[in-house]
């Protein structure tokens, strides 16, 4: 949500990019069709951002069980945010989910994550069609059933979470100094 195709709904882009750099406050509306401008949203443009106004760390959010149904023109305005955020240092993570849907066994048996050819595959594939290398995707299986907590649910959670942390740590130490 979010990244839909240009001119049709969600975010435009150039706004995406905005964001990563800090230059939209708080309480702007998105227009699909027409980015942010210094000019004509001057309430809403941060002209000189501080560290704290930009995006420590990308993370992206995509499901396994449709990752090959995902269209040419949504992976397309993924990998411009992506190469933008490289481009700027921005650690980027894919949080892979739904990887229950995605292979049976792992649907039985969760602590079978990291032996499944199916997810191995998924994260392949979403590696290739996004261009986040494979130790920056983490899948994981999401909430959506349960009314119980589950251990290893919580511990690929926690695993994702602690290096999107790390991965974020690590930008703004590496960029603290050099405002």
């Amino acid at each position: 949500m979010g990244v839909e195709a240009e001119n049709l709904q969600g975010v435009h882009s150039d706004d995406i990019t905005s964001i990563l750099q800090g230059h939209i406050k708080e309480g702007y509306t998105f227009n699909p069709v027409s980015p942010i401008t210094k000019e004509k949203d001057k309430e809403y443009y941060n002209i000189s951002p501080s560290l704290n106004d930009k995006v420590h760390c990308l993370v992206s959010v995509l499901p396994a069980d449709s990752i090959s149904r995902i269209p040419e023109d949504i992976i397309k305005k993924l990998k411009t945010v992506r190469e933008k955020a490289r481009d700027l240092g921005i650690p980027q993570v894919i949080v892979m989910s739904m990887v229950d849907k995605a292979c049976t066994i792992v649907q039985g048996d969760l602590s079978k994550l990291y032996h499944s050819k199916k997810i191995k595959e998924k994260m392949q594939e979403c590696s290739y069609r996004v261009g986040v290398p494979l130790n920056h995707i983490f899948p994981v299986q999401n909430y959506h059933e349960q009314i119980t907590n589950n251990t290893n649910m919580d511990v690929l959670l926690l695993m994702a979470l602690t290096n999107i942390i790390t991965f974020a740590n690590d930008y703004v130490e590496d960029n603290a100094y050099t405002e």
